[in-house]
């Protein structure tokens, strides 16, 4: 297998996306909680999955291959950087007020983290997204709608291993296969143990996203 690199493009849907690899080591820009007890060596690749799954939303509804690094920064000066990764409804609020969601065709309305599935449902179907977990502690994008086979369903778009997470793979109901990426498993003691291939998007049930915050399409 080889080893795929922090980012690369590929093509599904009519349109051209960017796969960003948080599990790419070479992910080492800062992205540190400022607060008490905050880890300095904290970066994009051990902690910056909501980063990479705003991009990656940004993406897929403009188009736009946003400089990441540049909105870790705006993270961070913003609040939306959380003690336990990015605060989704501060990040996205300071988005929203500094004009960096309407220009890209989007709307934050500042209602935080949600489980309503029905809300969901409406805002994908209309076009909108959404930042959400699959698992407590990783942060995907949801960026379209569709019915299968009588399940109401949703494309995830994942900076890291989620499809083959086993809290998450046996809800997988279909890989995008362009969107492999390759990355290595290495240990508490740096050493490289292994390799896997996962997905970058992938469709799971309406049912398992759980935490989500909400962008609407203006």
């Amino acid at each position: 297998m080889n080893y795929t690199g922090k980012e690369r493009t590929f093509e599904y849907g009519g349109r051209s996306l960017r796969l960003l690899n948080q599990s790419c080591p070479e992910w080492t820009h800062p992205y540190a909680y400022a607060g008490a007890g905050g880890d300095p060596g904290e970066n994009l690749h051990n902690s910056g999955c909501g980063i990479f799954a705003t991009a990656h939303l940004i993406d897929w509804a403009a188009g736009e291959k946003i400089d990441v690094e540049e909105l870790a920064d705006f993270s961070c000066w913003s609040g939306g950087r959380g003690d336990d990764g990015t605060d989704r409804p501060q990040l996205l609020s300071a988005m929203q007020k500094d004009g960096r969601l309407t220009r890209r065709g989007l709307r934050y309305d500042f209602d935080g983290l949600l489980n309503d599935r029905e809300a969901l449902w409406a805002t994908m179907t209309d076009g909108g997204g959404a930042l959400c977990d699959l698992r407590a502690g990783h942060i995907v994008a949801l960026v379209e709608a569709r019915v299968q086979d009588g399940e109401r369903q949703l494309l995830v778009i994942d900076s890291s291993r989620d499809s083959m997470n086993p809290t998450v793979r046996p809800h997988v109901r279909e890989v995008v296969p362009g969107s492999s990426a390759v990355a290595e498993y290495v240990n508490s003691k740096g050493v490289r143990t292994g390799m896997d291939e996962h997905y970058a998007l992938f469709w799971v049930p309406l049912e398992l996203p759980f935490d989500f915050t909400l962008l609407h399409k203006v």
